[in-house]
């Protein structure tokens, strides 16, 4: 009897049973940004000169995250796990690291997912052209400064940038109808004691 107990325990021992280890699902860490109440930041925005409310010096437009994660999250995904990506769920099915970049499930064309290093210990997710995945917070109207700025890119990566502190409803009236329309993915809107003071474009791919 006593040889049979000892059998079994040793069986248990090489086998490593145990518990195992549940699946994780990996999400975007949180903003810190509360739409209903933006103070002092500055927010990836969408929206289009139509948006705008001269007379009363308003813009309506939607606010959006940058999509980061915690680097020792990703760094410790396996199989089995799910992440949460451009608003979707994926089960991990492989994880791939090439160079600095992080491939799940063979990258985005493969319905996967690609992520890279970011600042203070996180990643960032990114797709085609190297553009940053975003996550919508919500749609707010703010009031514009009396002295609020656009910066904004041409239509070309060589064209000089546009500074304007005057004529702003003017100049947006005067661009071609594409131009009109304001991206997250290179719209930056700066927010100082709950007035926009700029509004920055970036030229991109």
């Amino acid at each position: 009897m006593k040889k049979l107990v000892f059998s079994i325990l040793v069986t248990a021992l090489v086998c490593g049973c145990g518990p195992e280890k549940a699946p994780k699902t990996i999400s975007p860490l949180p903003s810190g940004l509360d739409a209903s109440s933006l103070t002092d930041c500055t927010v990836h925005a969408a929206f289009t000169s139509d948006d705008f409310r001269w007379m009363g010096g308003n813009l309506t437009m939607k606010v959006f995250s940058e999509d980061i994660y915690d680097a020792v999250e990703l760094q410790q995904m396996e199989s089995g796990d799910t992440l949460i990506y451009d608003g979707e769920k994926i089960v991990v099915e492989s994880v791939v690291n090439e160079g600095d970049v992080i491939t799940v499930n063979g990258g985005i064309e493969n319905g996967g997912a690609w992520l890279q290093p970011n600042d203070g210990g996180t990643y960032r997710a990114f797709q085609w052209d190297d553009h940053s995945i975003y996550t919508e917070l919500g749609t707010v109207e703010l009031p514009l400064s009396e002295d609020f700025k656009i910066i904004d890119c041409g239509e070309d990566p060589t064209d000089l940038t546009t500074v304007l502190i005057t004529g702003q409803k003017q100049y947006l009236e005067s661009l071609k109808d594409w131009r009109r329309t304001f991206s997250p993915l290179n719209t930056r809107v700066v927010i100082e004691d709950g007035v926009i003071t700029e509004i920055n474009r970036c030229w991109i791919p």
